[in-house]
């Protein structure tokens, strides 16, 4: 990304951003973010301005086969809900937080199918509707509920 020297473009470690969820500036030194920081700089190389909604928290952990992953605002923000499944014998769990109809933040463990379904929800900002009201009541419904609202918001846009 173009920084405040108009030669020097920088991504990953070295570069500050904004953050996703809550709009400041951090350096968030993480794969998938250097990624995009990268496409941004080599765009702004060639005299492009891309925009960008900022790097999403995200950290995804292998501890001896269990595999966890959070996304986004996943520890939720004041005012918004959430819900949570625990299944102790299996080693899963997965909480869900929400602000109004937006899924904003997620932690799964030992629940890997669909942690691509979770973070695109997060990252595309996708409108639930009626879903919230559903997966507040079942959260393992989420590949529905992506389904469903990313269907619906394409045919919107």
């Amino acid at each position: 990304m173009q920084t405040n020297d108009p030669a020097v473009f920088a991504a990953g470690d070295v570069a500050e951003g904004i953050e996703f969820s809550t709009g400041k500036r951090l350096v968030n030194a993480i794969q998938p973010n250097a990624a995009d920081q990268a496409r941004i700089a080599g765009l702004n190389m060639v005299g492009k301005t891309p925009t960008s909604q900022g790097a999403m928290a995200i950290n995804v952990l292998d501890t001896l086969g269990l595999i966890s992953s959070s996304f986004g605002a996943w520890e939720g923000v004041e005012g918004g809900q959430s819900v949570e499944l625990v299944d102790e014998a299996q080693f899963r769990y997965l909480s869900l937080q929400f602000k109004d109809d937006l899924l904003i933040g997620a932690t799964s463990i030992g629940l890997t199918e669909h942690v691509g379904v979770l973070r695109g929800l997060i990252q595309t900002r996708t409108r639930l509707g009626e879903w919230k009201d559903r997966l507040l009541r079942d959260p393992t419904r989420i590949k529905e509920a992506y389904l469903a609202c990313a269907s619906a918001q394409s045919r919107v846009v």
